[in-house]
């Protein structure tokens, strides 16, 4: 093996996967493309002129094989559901980072319970290097600084993107049997699905944001230790309440309230989601990498709260009070 990390892009040739290549590339990256599909992966291989495995993750012994040679692995093929656990108990067994983008709230679960292995491997193992946590979590490690510990954490994602692929349609298909939940005094607590709406101001007008059982309610939960976790999804405004086009513009927020009253919230301000994906799950391969963190943690663990502020088109803001 060169001097240099390798690391595996594993479902390169699904649409978020490409686009996470892609910009590797651009960026001076050569990761080893990965996947199930041979004919996809070798196309999509030839196209970037990069290297390439095939294997499928229902073989123990092939998913060892492919691992030889690797440092890590940033996992791009969802549904998570299917696909988090064998890869990243495989790469605990070969000593082998571990980075996903889901934010499956099952996922983030499975996860975190490698924690103790993934120390004992001396290896990372950070779900949600995507846009749905990344946009929020460390906002929320942020407010939770101001607050003095959060007693109560609200975060929400608002997403846009002027492309769409298939993989968060079956994505969502696959954790619908899962229901609602929310995290009440310390405890994840069902929660019925569609109920909880609140609204929440954004810079271009008010927005309905619905409790949704994301990895944010855990992954904002150890990030901060606050016992009660709300993780939002967010409608665009309406008509009534917008004030002005911002633009092709996605939103991560965050609110951090104290046992004493005192309130912070946060918001960060990017571009096209599928933009934003890509650029900050290779600055995650990147600070892994170059890194020390090790175990089962959250991005804003892994990286600190500052992180975000290291992607391109990026920027945060923040209200006390």
């Amino acid at each position: 093996m060169s001097d240099a990390p390798v690391w595996m892009l594993y479902g390169a040739p699904g649409y978020t996967g490409t686009l996470i290549a892609q910009h590797a590339v651009t960026h001076g990256h050569r990761p080893l493309l990965a996947g199930r599909n041979e004919r996809d992966v070798a196309a999509l291989g030839e196209r970037l002129d990069l290297p390439r495995r095939v294997f499928a993750l229902d073989d123990d012994e092939a998913i060892a094989s492919a691992l030889t040679g690797v440092d890590l692995v940033l996992n791009a093929g969802g549904p998570f559901l299917h696909t988090a656990a064998p890869l990243a108990e495989a790469c605990i067994a070969a000593g082998v980072h571990y980075l996903d983008i889901s934010n499956e709230l099952q996922v983030f679960r499975a996860m975190y319970e490698l924690d103790e292995r993934a120390r004992a491997a001396g290896v990372s193992v950070i779900p949600g290097v995507g846009f749905g946590v990344v946009a929020t979590n460390f906002l929320a490690a942020h407010v939770n600084v101001l607050v003095g510990g959060a007693e109560r954490l609200e975060v929400a994602s608002r997403v846009f993107s002027a492309r769409s692929g298939p993989g968060a349609a079956a994505t969502m298909q696959a954790n619908l049997p899962y229901g609602g939940w929310v995290r009440s005094d310390g405890e994840l607590t069902a929660q019925e699905l569609f109920t909880g709406i609140v609204t929440i101001d954004f810079p271009d007008g008010a927005c309905e944001a619905m409790p949704v059982p994301t990895g944010d309610l855990e992954a904002g939960y150890r990030a901060t230790g606050a016992p009660n976790v709300v993780a939002y999804a967010v409608s665009p405004p309406t008509a009534e309440s917008a004030v002005g086009a911002v633009g092709a513009r996605s939103f991560g927020w965050a609110r951090a309230t104290s046992s004493n009253g005192t309130t912070a919230t946060a918001l960060l301000e990017t571009g096209d989601s599928y933009d934003f994906t890509p650029a900050a799950s290779v600055r995650a391969v990147e600070a892994t990498l170059q890194g020390n963190a090790i175990g089962a943690i959250t991005p804003a663990q892994a990286f600190g709260d500052d992180f975000i502020l290291s992607i391109d088109n990026t920027s945060r803001s923040v209200h006390l009070g």
